[in-house]
């Protein structure tokens, strides 16, 4: 039926996909069924991802993972290609059903390969436990009032740094000279040293040549399970990149939640020695609260809280407002759809919404009143 394959070659492939899918399905049940698991597998198991397959991407200057999306993508283009030219030539139709085949198997093992990775280096954090537990911080639904107070502590710090960051001939905050991607990785080690939880490999951060092509999507980074890079969107408004690449490092440390991740991006940039990181960390997290602020204030309250936000903080969020509105439509909608599906499949049942949650994070860091 198969002609020239090989039968050993089937069953070896056969096997394989069997034994891949099995291990990963293995590791997800146990992950979110057996108590412990998760938190042991991130601890001792987990860390020899990024130590070595980290350790060996970091030093290349570009996104392995975005030159493999370019190559996977001209493969399937070539292969489809191929088989068009078969369908079309009459005396080719004969290799039809060999190449129909031998395409599917390649496929069969990717999928399977793609999915023991994601399992092993991404969807297994999601049975851990949580970062509030781990660093024992009280989690509650906050008040008003509560969010009021954040919302005034983080727009005062952000008053203080006014003087101390860049600015462009626009008036936009600027990373300038800053050698960021190399504070961001100082930035996580710092706050290793307060959650242990943190320790380990970071590889160099690196941003994505096509990054337009992200903001068209509505994404600012992403982690990649199965090179352990922490890609960021180097074409977005400055202030928003220091708390990306902690955030995308966060997750390379195994804190898949994005609230978690935010919060954990918010600290590093919090303890940071340098001002733009600071800012970065302040105005992100500003941004949070008044999303939250405005689902539970008057418009009269709410306007009072933004007219208290330090001139150059509104400068720099009402660019990125400007900046985002250009890349809204039916891409960026599609991702935002697939994003929220993929946090619910993986139990944050609030979906995108879940990225607010980062709010309680915050207010216990700053131990404000909850109700």
């Amino acid at each position: 039926m198969f002609g020239k394959i090989p039968q050993k070659s089937l069953m070896g492939s056969f096997l394989y996909c069997g034994c891949s899918a099995l291990l990963g399905i293995t590791v997800l049940i146990l992950s979110h069924n057996t108590d412990g698991f998760a938190e042991w597998y991130a601890n001792y198991i987990y860390p020899a991802f990024p130590d070595t397959i980290g350790r060996l991407m970091s030093p290349i200057p570009f996104s392995v993972y975005e030159f493999l999306l370019y190559i996977a993508t001209l493969i399937v283009v070539v292969y489809l290609i191929y088989l068009l030219g078969l369908l079309v030539v009459p005396k080719f139709r004969y290799g039809l059903k060999k190449a129909l085949f031998r395409g599917l198997r390649v496929f069969l093992i990717a999928g399977c390969t793609l999915f023991m990775l994601a399992s092993l280096t991404t969807l297994v954090h999601y049975g851990r436990d949580t970062f509030a537990d781990l660093t024992e911080r009280e989690i509650a639904p906050a008040s008003k009032e509560a969010l009021l107070e954040l919302g005034m502590i983080l727009i005062a710090d952000l008053a203080e740094l006014e003087e101390e960051i860049a600015t462009d001939r626009a008036g936009r905050f600027t990373l300038g000279t800053l050698d960021y991607r190399n504070e961001s990785r100082e930035a996580m080690r710092r706050i290793r040293n307060e959650h242990q939880s943190l320790d380990g490999f970071y590889p160099k951060p690196k941003p994505v040549f096509f990054s337009s092509f992200m903001s068209k999507m509505g994404l600012t980074g992403m982690f990649s399970p199965f090179t352990i890079e922490a890609n960021y969107n180097a074409h977005v408004p400055d202030y928003i990149i220091p708390f990306t690449i902690c955030h995308e490092l966060a997750h390379v440390r195994g804190f898949l939640r994005e609230d978690e991740a935010g919060f954990i991006a918010y600290l590093a940039c919090k303890r940071s020695p340098e001002p733009e990181f600071r800012y970065s960390g302040a105005l992100n997290a500003l941004t949070y609260v008044l999303r939250a602020y405005y689902r539970v204030a008057t418009i009269s309250e709410y306007n009072a809280l933004l007219a208290e936000i330090p001139e150059q903080a509104a400068a720099d969020i009402a660019a990125n407002n400007a900046y985002w509105r250009e890349f809204r439509g039916r891409a960026s909608d599609f991702a935002n759809r697939a994003n929220d599906a993929y946090l619910r499949v993986n139990a944050q049942n609030d979906g995108v919404r879940s990225y607010g949650r980062m709010i309680d994070l915050l207010l216990a860091e700053y131990r404000l009143s909850v109700i």
